[in-house]
């Protein structure tokens, strides 16, 4: 199969992270796969994997962006004779479309697009009417569209969708060879703690997430406020970068966190940092998609803390494989982090269940594979406009 993926952007986050991982995968099993998007920092490791990235303006400002977004889509399909679209993002669904009007034209025949809602609301301020405008054009056109989560299934069948366009299909994971505890020997423990200068038996909290409102970091730097009162040698790392790290460095510093909570910024070594970390906290409180962040944490055996939403319950079951707090508590946050950091045998033992979680469901080889029969499942039937 000719396969293209189309995301808005190739910067530092799960989706994009996905799509990287989704090329990869797929082109180990024979498939010429390309990538469209506006651009970002993984567009090198895309290239680093044999995957030809095409830039286009998707990050759409103005009808003249959409335009232009279009010409060059078209341009890629016909000239690299595409087989299938498979967008995960609805300014891409937009000029895919647009690509695609004229089904008849030479090269455009033929070709199938798929679609992939992979979150609901960019923030928890966010209006109504934006999130279901996002989502009834992200399943403009497509004749299939894969559902990661139970809230984005009820979602798209307010926006309009047909019931039997919809496929309940889990593609998020991880590479379980990347994300496995470290041998015994290994210094992650002790060279994280360094570099951040931490004292050598600090605890380590974390959590990871471009700095952007969806994520409410902003629950994150409350709770460790209570936390730091609690256990005195607990420290926090943010991993990550985005519009809101100045405004997230103030309220840490008004929390009085100091030197105790860092901004790492984008790091090619998540792996490394999350093996020296003690608990891992999602503090997001939108719903969306389990979070990579928390199957690679769980991937690594370590113990995961988060809020109440229905899709990460996906991975996480409260007292089995991870600890689940009401929607927006911060004050029950830190007291689930600091009963973490007090039994240590518990986290062990949510470590061990949630590896094993990930292991049976969560492998992106195996995910990847079930991809591929989906796609070839398509592109066998009969086409079927949706939308």
């Amino acid at each position: 199969m000719r396969i293209l993926l189309a995301a808005k952007t190739m910067g530092v986050g799960g989706l994009e992270r996905i799509v990287v991982g989704l090329a990869r995968e797929l082109q180990s099993r024979g498939h010429a796969v390309w990538v469209v998007s506006s651009g970002g920092e993984l567009v090198d490791e895309l290239r680093r994997g044999g995957t030809t990235h095409v830039a286009a303006p998707l990050e759409i400002t103005s009808p003249i962006g959409v335009a232009q977004a279009a010409r060059q889509i078209r341009r890629l399909i016909v000239e690299q004779r595409i087989d299938l679209v498979h967008s995960f993002s609805a300014t891409a669904s937009v000029a895919i479309n647009l690509a695609l009007r004229v089904r008849g034209a030479d090269g455009l025949d033929g070709v199938r697009l798929v679609s992939s809602p992979m979150g609901l609301q960019n923030s928890p301020r966010e209006l109504p009417v934006t999130t279901w405008l996002r989502n009834w054009f992200l399943a403009l056109g497509a004749e299939q569209i894969l559902v990661i989560s139970p809230e984005i299934r009820r979602h798209l069948k307010r926006v309009g969708a047909r019931k039997q366009a919809l496929v309940d299909f889990n593609f998020v994971g991880l590479d379980v060879d990347v994300f496995k505890p470290t041998q015994p020997g290994s210094d992650d423990r002790e060279s994280v703690r360094r570099e951040f200068g931490f004292p050598g038996d600090a605890w380590l909290v974390s959590t990871i997430g471009a700095l952007h409102p969806r994520k409410s970091h902003e629950l994150f730097i409350e709770a460790a406020m209570t936390v730091s009162a609690a256990e005195p040698l607990a420290r926090f790392l943010v991993i990550g970068d985005g519009e809101l790290r100045s405004e997230l460095q103030l309220l840490a510093r008004a929390r009085g966190l100091g030197d105790r909570l860092v901004f790492t910024g984008v790091r090619d070594d998540v792996a490394r940092l999350l093996s020296a970390t003690d608990v891992y906290v999602k503090p997001g409180v939108v719903e969306g998609f389990i979070g990579i962040t928390v199957l690679e944490a769980l991937g690594l055996a370590k113990p995961v803390v988060a809020f109440d939403t229905e899709d990460v319950k996906l991975a996480l079951t409260d007292g089995e494989t991870g600890l689940i707090v009401a929607n927006g508590d911060a004050t029950g946050l830190a007291d689930r982090i600091v009963f973490l950091l007090r039994h240590p045998e518990v986290g062990l033992r949510l470590g061990d269940a949630g590896q094993r979680l990930v292991l049976e469901r969560f492998d992106f080889g195996v995910l990847a594979g079930r991809l591929e029969e989906f796609y070839q499942g398509v592109l066998e039937r009969p086409p079927a406009l949706l939308l």
